[in-house]
């Protein structure tokens, strides 16, 4: 067995066991956080994060901002942006001659989080996001001396994921989590295998917090 299966199974074991145990003992905290959160008026949420996955057995990152509304700090929905760091190392062969490549990968995500406990410090939270994009490959053509994209395709993703974040100070705050990216589409056009674990760490910024401080005025945001 890969290490990228060992980390599938040690993943949707941990998460269904946690979806499982909730669904037993929470449920009907879930559907109160749910039917009342959504009756408060919301807060912007702000936030940047790396993720560290696998293309081809290499270790890549992706960097994304994502930005969003918190509902009472127990629900938070928005949209976010995010690419690789530096490309992937890749090659193709065009009309018969092997060129090397890099692959290129961006998408925007819509994104849904659970927060089921929080407190002044500390948010656990379930995420889930859909990553809608394209990939792509570039090259260097000796003949034109230019370089040229070749080969895109649409991408589908799905990524779940479990997430802990701590507030450091007023203004900024970090975290960490773990999930899964599981491509649900992709054409023959790009060749590696994007399925993969993900790895995530990433900054919170407080704006809230940070025009209250400097200002003295509230703002609807975190």
């Amino acid at each position: 067995m890969t290490i990228i299966k060992t980390y599938f199974l040690f993943f949707f074991s941990f998460f269904s066991f946690f979806i499982y145990s909730q669904s037993n003992q929470q449920v009907g905290v879930f559907e109160e956080d749910f039917r009342t959160s959504f009756k408060t008026k919301p807060k912007l949420d702000v936030k940047l994060d790396t993720r560290f996955s696998f293309i081809a057995a290499s270790d890549i990152r992706t960097t994304g901002v994502k930005l969003g509304l918190s509902f009472n700090r127990e629900f938070k929905m928005g949209l976010g942006y995010n690419r690789l760091i530096s490309p992937s190392k890749s090659s193709i062969i065009k009309e018969d001659v092997k060129y090397k490549a890099d692959l290129y990968y961006e998408y925007i995500s819509p994104y849904l989080e659970y927060i089921y406990h929080n407190s002044k410090k500390w948010e656990f939270n379930i995420s889930i996001q859909f990553g809608i994009g394209r990939g792509y490959y570039q090259y260097f053509n000796a003949l034109t001396e230019a370089k040229e994209k070749v080969n895109q395709s649409f991408i589908l993703s799905y990524e779940p994921s479990m997430l802990i974040d701590y507030k450091i100070v007023r203004w900024v705050g970090i975290g960490s989590g773990i999930g899964y990216r599981l491509v649900l589409y992709k054409n023959k056009n790009i060749s590696e295998h994007l399925t993969s674990p993900v790895f995530i760490f990433k900054a919170k910024i407080y704006l809230g917090e940070i025009v209250r401080t400097i200002t003295g005025k509230e703002i609807q945001a975190e």
